[in-house]
C-alpha cells in the first residue's frame, strides 16, 4: 500500500517535468546533482509530497533541465525503483548512484562544511593544527583534545554545529581515556556527552 501510494505520486509529480509520457521512461531522464542540508526542514519533497524533509536531495532532467527536490528516503525509493526495472540512477557526470554514494556524499558534505569552518576560525599554532590533522584522520578526539574545541563549537552557525556532531567523535575505549571522561564537570561533560555514540552513553553510566 505504501509502495503504490509513493508510485502514484511520484508519478503525478514526475510526468509533468519529464519529456516521456510514462513513469517507466520518464524515470530514465533524471540524474542526481546533489544535497544540502536543510535544518529547518521546512520544505516537502517534490516528488512523493513527504512534509518537511531536511536532506534535500537535487535531481535533474537531462533533456529539458527542469529540477526537483527530493528527500533522503524518497531518493532511495526512485533508485530502488529504477532497479526494478533493470535501469540504473547516474549522476550529472555519468557515475552510478547508490545508497553508498548518497551517504559518502552526505558525509563528504558535512566534512565540506566543517573544515572551512575550522581553516577559517583555527588559529595555526601547533595544538590546532594537530586537532585538524586528527579530524581529518578519522574523526575520533581524545576527550581533552574535544574540550579544546567547546568555545569554538558555540561561536560555529547552526549548519556547521550540525557538521561538527556529524564528523567528530570520542575516544573511550582505553582506561585512560575514560579517566577522563569521569573528571569532567559541568560544561565540558555536556559539550562531550553530545559528541558520545548510544553505545558510549551506556558505558558512561557505569563510570
Amino acid at each position: 500500500m505504501v509502495e503504490n501510494t509513493w508510485l502514484h505520486n511520484a508519478t503525478k509529480n514526475l510526468l509533468p517535468l519529464s519529456n516521456a509520457n510514462d513513469f517507466v521512461n520518464a524515470k530514465k531522464e533524471w540524474v542526481y546533482v546533489g544535497l544540502i542540508d536543510n535544518e529547518e526542514a521546512d520544505f516537502d519533497c517534490q516528488l512523493c509530497g513527504h512534509k518537511e524533509i531536511r536532506y534535500e536531495y537535487t535531481i535533474k532532467n537531462r533533456i529539458n533541465q527542469n529540477e526537483m527536490i527530493v528527500g533522503s528516503s524518497c531518493i532511495l525509493k526512485f533508485i530502488t525503483h529504477l532497479a526494478k526495472t533493470q535501469d540504473l540512477f547516474y549522476d550529472i557526470q555519468n557515475n552510478i548512484i547508490d545508497k553508498t554514494r548518497l551517504e559518502d556524499d552526505k558525509h563528504d558534505y558535512w566534512v565540506d562544511i566543517l573544515f572551512k569552518s575550522l581553516d577559517a576560525n583555527f588559529s595555526n599554532n601547533d595544538f590546532q593544527i594537530s586537532i585538524t590533522d586528527q579530524i581529518e584522520t578519522d574523526g575520533k578526539l581524545t576527550i581533552n583534545q574535544a574540550k579544546c574545541l567547546r568555545n569554538f563549537y558555540n561561536n560555529l552557525s547552526p549548519n556547521e554545529q550540525s557538521a561538527f556532531r556529524h564528523i567528530v567523535s570520542i575516544k573511550l575505549r582505553k582506561d585512560f581515556q575514560k579517566n577522563q571522561y569521569a573528571l569532567l564537570k559541568g560544561y565540558d561533560k555536556d559539550f562531550i556527552d553530545m559528541l558520545l555514540s548510544s553505545q558510549q552513553r551506556k558505558i558512561v553510566q557505569f563510570i
